[in-house]
């Protein structure tokens, strides 16, 4: 038998099979593979903290005298002395919260590890009337609680709601305006806070005036998680124009560190009316990496936040 008659077309067969794998745009006729499936990291196998846990646990306090106390609370409290008149005295306890199913204590991951951490309300009283009252951020390190941040709200403020959404802090409080007497609070407000490495950062901010009108910044560009070089423009707008329709905007990297302060115009048509920014920004001095943007209403009076917005940027 003369095999070359079957040998031409099989190498024929052959080489065109290759073509069809090598060579682009060559129609292929075999099915297409499914995509690779890659299972699903499951969450770290880490205990849940219990309310026990962050009532009695170690809180590093930074009291008057400009020093780092770290004292363990009992059952939500911390006691020193009796007498209130002398220098030693301390009473700390945390603030319970009507609203709310867990009272003093509320749950979620705050640094994004996959375990759910905890904040509190904490009042600090050294003597006298005053009751300091600070957000508490508590880690799950391991299933054990580790008193993480702490940032100062006001004195006796009124505490309406107290939760964690979406790894932020949210507080809806009211508290001292620029004329309150120290007894009665008087202005609403919102605050929200992240945990940035071991410091719990303010990231947004209203207030309301007294005829009820609702101060708040929006930031329109750059949007959140956006890389930028050189020079970006910073655009936005409030609700109600500031003092000499100047906000300030600051950047921080996140150790906490401010790397830039300046001021920001706004155009509005009256005092007190809604406005708007358009501002350059020179970014050629920052180092690269990760920064927080933020945009701020000062209160010409004291200096406290009036309202605040801010976008997380990507520094190239």
């Amino acid at each position: 038998m003369d095999f070359r008659k079957w040998i031409f077309p099989a190498l024929t067969l052959m080489l065109g099979s290759l073509a069809c794998s090598i060579i682009p745009g060559f129609p292929v006729l075999t099915p297409t593979a499914s995509a690779p499936v890659f299972p699903t990291v499951p969450p770290p196998n880490i205990p849940p903290l219990t309310v026990g846990q962050v009532l009695n646990t170690e809180y590093t306090i930074t009291a008057f005298d400009g020093a780092a106390h770290v004292y363990r609370f009992t059952n939500g409290a911390y006691e020193q002395g009796t007498d209130p008149a002398s220098t030693d005295f301390v009473s700390i306890h945390m603030v319970g919260v009507e609203v709310g199913p867990v009272g003093q204590v509320i749950f979620g991951d705050l640094n994004q590890d996959g375990a759910e951490d905890a904040a509190v309300l904490i009042a600090e009283n050294y003597g006298g009337t005053g009751f300091f009252v600070s957000v508490a951020a508590v880690l799950n390190e391991n299933g054990q609680p580790r008193h993480a941040a702490s940032y100062t709200i006001d004195d006796r403020p009124a505490i309406n709601a107290f939760s964690i959404q979406n790894g932020e802090i949210f507080l809806d409080a009211i508290v001292h305006g620029p004329n309150d007497p120290g007894c009665c609070p008087e202005m609403p407000v919102t605050r929200i806070f992240r945990l940035v490495g071991d410091q719990l950062m303010l990231v947004g901010a209203t207030s309301k005036t007294p005829d009820g009108s609702e101060r708040k910044i929006t930031i329109d560009a750059p949007l959140d998680g956006t890389e930028v070089s050189g020079t970006l423009q910073l655009q936005g707008s409030v609700t109600i124009a500031p003092f000499e329709n100047t906000l300030g905007y600051s950047i921080y990297s996140l150790d906490g560190s401010e790397l830039v302060r300046a001021p920001v115009m706004l155009t509005a048509p009256d005092p007190g009316a809604p406005g708007t920014f358009d501002s350059p920004i020179d970014l050629s001095g920052l180092p690269p990496g990760p920064v927080w943007l933020m945009v701020a209403d000062f209160s010409a009076a004291d200096g406290s936040v009036l309202a605040l917005d801010s976008v997380n940027l990507i520094v190239r």
